[in-house]
């Protein structure tokens, strides 16, 4: 919630809706619709939430719209501080549920990671959201709110921001509210972010791949790989059942990209599972002839039984395989690991989430 609202305000909330549904909502109160293109760069592209300080709208508007409607978004704390210089960002939801999100610092840019849903329903093996189930779907307004809530805590150029939807949840199984929620990102007069700056990740739901493919304009595309056959890739992400690796990499290979770009795979590399020289090799067999790079992800320990960190070594020679297979590929010490804000390792465990 932002200042002006309580948790009692029975006002319907604008923030969450795009252009179109904001003209509608506000039709009542006004004839022009510039008026709502208006309020619209107020809320997103300014994340002003008091109707009274939008000072280019007549004052009977004004006023109307403060007694008609509220503007808000979930409230922040940072619930940690990394000694890389990250930040992890507990949301208060207005039913009293909490989504984390984190705030990542690199050398020249920022990166947000944002929660599509309260927990999972996905159950990966080695992630400890999955351990909360699915409580519940955010809202396009929460989940672009994350964005806005992050940046009201720091002083964030928007020139060096990226945003990846990798946090809490499945994007792709919340899809509707995750694309109006990029909309709203990407839109000129809201966060004005370049669509080519804003990342989905997802565990390889098959149909929302399909679908994203139709998107103009559309995130680019990270998928949650893991290992390299099936009967691996079964044991640590249940998905595999119903979208097995061909299925998955096939809708890759039919998947729009554009002139310089590329699929990310994420390889989470949990050691003694799926790191040895024998699984990149297959893995650079199985993306060969796709446009890809591969994210090689050590392992987040996050009290999991029997899921370890690979040594360092590990990781590179595991690198270096798909290198010199011709598979672009690096790898991704996550930010936030030692507050719990790494991949993987973000949870609500408290009684209200």
């Amino acid at each position: 919630m932002s200042a002006g609202t309580t948790e009692f305000d029975v006002r319907p909330n604008l923030f969450g809706l795009e252009r179109e549904r904001l003209r509608e909502a506000l039709a009542p109160l006004t004839g022009r619709r510039f008026h709502s293109d208006q309020v619209f760069h107020w809320m997103y592209g300014r994340r002003v939430a008091d109707p009274r300080a939008m000072t280019d709208l007549p004052a009977p508007l004004r006023a109307a719209l403060d007694e008609h409607f509220r503007i808000a978004w979930p409230k922040s704390r940072v619930a940690g501080r990394s000694a890389d210089g990250s930040r992890k960002h507990l949301l208060m939801l207005e039913d009293g549920l909490e989504v984390e999100a984190v705030h990542m610092v690199h050398d020249d840019r920022v990166t947000f990671c944002l929660s599509s849903q309260v927990g999972c329903a996905l159950d990966c093996a080695f992630c400890l959201t999955g351990t909360m189930g699915l409580r519940r779907q955010l809202s396009a307004g929460e989940i672009a709110g994350q964005a806005a809530a992050l940046l009201a805590e720091g002083d964030v150029p928007m020139e060096r921001l990226r945003i990846v939807f990798m946090g809490m949840g499945e994007p792709l199984h919340n899809y509707d509210a995750v694309m109006a929620a990029f909309r709203i990102l990407v839109d000129e007069r809201g966060f004005a972010l370049p669509p080519r700056r804003i990342t989905l990740s997802t565990a390889g739901l098959v149909a929302g791949i399909e679908r994203l493919a139709k998107e103009d304009p559309r995130p680019r595309l990270a998928v949650s790989l893991a290992a390299p056959t099936d009967a691996v890739r079964l044991r640590l992400m249940p998905i595999n059942r119903k979208w097995p690796i061909e299925a998955l990499l096939a809708a890759c290979r039919a998947f729009p990209l554009g002139p310089r770009e590329r699929i990310t795979f994420e390889y989470v590399l949990i050691a003694g599972v799926n790191d040895a020289p024998g699984d990149a090799e297959e893995t650079a067999r199985r993306l060969s002839g796709l446009r890809a790079k591969v994210n090689v992800i050590p392992y987040n320990e996050a009290g999991l039984h029997g899921f370890k960190t690979p040594d360092a070594a590990v990781a590179a020679r595991f690198r270096d395989v798909l290198l010199q297979r011709g598979v672009p590929a690096s790898i991704r010490w996550s930010k936030g690991r030692d507050i719990g804000a790494a991949c993987g390792q973000l949870v609500r465990t408290s009684a209200s989430a």
